[in-house]
């Protein structure tokens, strides 16, 4: 293995400690086994998440230190060349990985409001019925996980909405929030609660044809974003394809230094400033 490959190797293993496993603070508020019942169990709740992620965090950060001061140690033992080329390894796998981790993102992000509209379907469906409403929540739960906390507080006599709203919290979540308050009314004020859930249904449904909408009309933007991000290694081949040394050239000389730190930087900045602005809004 040459000393570059080594240094590159480095900075892998230190980027794939920077990206977050599922974090068992969460898991630990979806799996609980005694619901929210009020302010007093969801503080405590989130306490216990926050406290199991804080040392997650810790652990991880522990790591990846341990693993950067290898790698400096390694890589300026090597020389500038062996440092630079690592630091811009570095920097475009970070921006791949990032890229990746956002579309994973997007991603799980549309499945849970797709799985919470289909709960809201069989919800109403129940309610219709004329199922308990604790019933009802509970076969809903069944098909979003989401649900299984407030479904508990149903069976206990907790409260409900207060546990949908923390579950609303998660990404993608936010339609649970429009389905407390629903909850809350039918309580307080003895409205049809089947009727209003339904309406909330094809609310979310309409809502989430429209976010398709936005992202069909915004793929071509991203690819080429994507594209104009990768026209700088075919600028490199092609300047190898013409006799030239362009990877020594931007390792091996202040002049290439500049120019490689300036390229990244002007690359980052436009592919990220691009997904942000094609990132679909809420409607």
């Amino acid at each position: 293995m040459t000393s570059a490959a080594l240094a590159a190797l480095t900075v892998l293993i230190a980027l794939l400690l920077i990206l977050p496993r599922r974090g068992r603070g969460i898991h630990r508020l979806a799996a609980a086994s005694h619901p929210p019942s009020g302010v007093i169990e969801r503080r405590r709740l989130l306490s216990v998440g926050s406290l199991d992620l804080a040392r997650t965090a810790g652990r991880r950060l522990g790591l990846l230190a341990l693993v950067v001061a290898i790698g400096i140690s390694i890589t300026a033992s090597l020389g500038p060349q062996v440092l630079v080329s690592s630091i811009a390894i570095g920097v475009i796998a970070a921006l791949v990985l990032t890229q990746r981790a956002r579309h994973r993102r997007d991603r799980a992000e549309a499945s849970r409001r797709a799985q919470i509209i289909e709960a809201c379907d069989v919800l109403a469906a129940d309610l219709s019925a004329g199922r308990p409403p604790s019933e009802a929540l509970a076969g809903a739960a069944t098909l979003c996980a989401d649900l299984q906390i407030a479904s508990a507080a149903a069976n206990l006599g907790g409260d409900v909405p207060a546990a949908l709203e923390l579950a609303a919290e998660s990404p993608g979540s936010a339609g649970l929030r429009a389905l407390a308050a629903a909850w809350r009314v039918a309580e307080e004020s003895g409205a049809a609660f089947a009727a209003i859930t339904e309406r909330l249904a094809d609310s979310l449904r309409a809502d989430e044809a429209i976010r398709r909408q936005i992202a069909a009309s915004l793929a071509g933007t991203r690819a080429t974003a994507r594209l104009l991000a990768a026209l700088p290694l075919f600028g490199t081949a092609l300047g190898y394809a013409l006799g030239a040394n362009p990877l020594t050239f931007l390792t091996a000389t202040p002049t290439g230094w500049l120019c490689l730190a300036l390229g990244l930087a002007l690359t980052t900045t436009g592919l990220l400033w691009t997904t942000h602005l094609s990132q679909p809004r809420t409607p």
